[in-house]
């Protein structure tokens, strides 16, 4: 059985001094973080992970990537007991908080790093815009 370190597949949305901070304070804890540029978003996120069966997917130099405007990251091999580890520095401040994150699975290791996006980006919208609404019920149902 092949044990593999975990990784972080992240992209910085121009922010190269988040990658750095990210890079320099997820070292310490051993895990790898692999940039992710323009280029690769339409790769399935298998294959940015390194997995087998996963080939490179052959893109023309003159296509447009896709627009990626959040930071992203993905987790890659991580164990419960590390994923734990990474959720409580960040909640502690010790690595910086990315919204869009995800744990590498069997089913959008298929996607493109694009796709992946664009699903945690309206998972993630959903999930605000559905607690602004309750915070709004709550402010009405108290001023009954």
């Amino acid at each position: 059985m092949i044990i593999r370190k975990p990784m972080i597949l992240y992209y910085d949305n121009g922010q190269p001094e988040r990658r750095r901070l990210l890079e320099k304070s997820v070292s310490h804890m051993g895990i790898t973080c692999v940039s992710v540029t323009p280029a690769l978003f339409k790769q399935t996120v298998g294959h940015l992970a390194k997995l087998k069966g996963f080939p490179a997917k052959p893109q023309s130099p003159l296509e447009v990537p896709p627009s990626i405007t959040e930071e992203v990251m993905v987790m890659c091999n991580f164990s419960e007991k590390k994923l734990d580890e990474l959720l409580t520095a960040m909640k502690q401040g010790l690595v910086p908080r990315i919204a869009l994150k995800a744990v590498l699975t069997a089913q959008n290791s298929f996607w493109t790093f694009a796709q992946l996006f664009e699903e945690l980006y309206e998972e993630h919208r959903n999930f605000y815009s559905k607690e602004e609404s309750d915070d709004s019920q709550d402010a009405l149902d108290d001023q009954e």
